[in-house]
């Protein structure tokens, strides 16, 4: 299991080859848009993106952890959207499974019978258990030695010596007592992220005195090793 390198997706190679990504976030183009930003719909981007991934990586199962789309509640118009994204990638994958994210109400009555959808507490795919974060995993889940969630949108903050700053997307890998856990960052890349080294973490996992943040570690998408969490605070 590793990161797809420079990209917001993670590759499962075991007894299935998987693609995992999360918090696509299909819609928030529609609430930038009631606050003066106006961005093209962005469901046909990503769907390309997925593409290139599947190429990259030839994996036969798609996994989307959570927040497959973004409005709460739900506009008639975003499930169109992700009616055509998910039409747009069909065929593409031997299966494709979707675990609901708290941005996901309603899914369940708008997807077609050919995805897979799992709650938010998630499911188990070769021993790697995966959900979205926002809710405690379900048992079965935590039987897994290692975990792998989104939610958080995880991100460094750099400051330059004007006080400007910006964040960058990044991966945490972490330990929730004895279990290796990985955060994802979010595929979306018009809804910010929380910084960890501000101290900020999303989930109850992640705010559990099991995860151990000052020892996590953080690395940017291109690979580099930023340290653990405690050391760039």
């Amino acid at each position: 299991m590793e990161p797809v390198f420079g990209r917001r997706a993670l590759l499962i190679n075991g007894e299935n080859r998987a693609l995992v990504i999360a918090d696509l976030h299909i819609g928030v183009e529609y609430e930038l848009e009631k606050k003066g930003i106006r961005i093209p719909g962005q469901w046909e981007n990503i769907a390309e993106e997925v593409k290139i991934l599947k190429y990259e990586t030839e994996a036969e199962i798609l996994i989307i952890n959570g927040d497959l789309k973004h409005g709460i509640p739900s506009e008639k118009w975003e499930f169109r959207d992700v009616w055509m994204f998910l039409r747009k990638i069909n065929g593409f994958f031997k299966e494709i499974h979707i675990v609901k994210g708290n941005h996901d109400g309603g899914l369940q009555y708008e997807v077609p019978d050919w995805v897979n959808l799992h709650p938010g507490s998630g499911f188990v795919l070769d021993e790697i258990g995966i959900f979205h974060g926002h809710a405690w995993p379900s048992k079965n889940v935590m039987k897994s030695d290692v975990l792998v969630m989104g939610h958080m949108h995880p991100a460094v903050r750099f400051t330059d010596s004007l006080g400007n700053s910006q964040i960058e997307p990044c991966w945490i890998k972490g330990k929730y007592g004895e279990k290796e856990i990985i955060v994802m960052p979010a595929m979306s890349k018009f809804y910010g992220g929380a910084a960890v080294n501000d101290g900020n973490f999303l989930g109850p996992m992640l705010n559990s005195e099991e995860f151990d943040a000052e020892n996590a570690d953080v690395y940017l998408l291109d690979g580099t090793y930023m340290g653990e969490i405690g050391e760039i605070k």
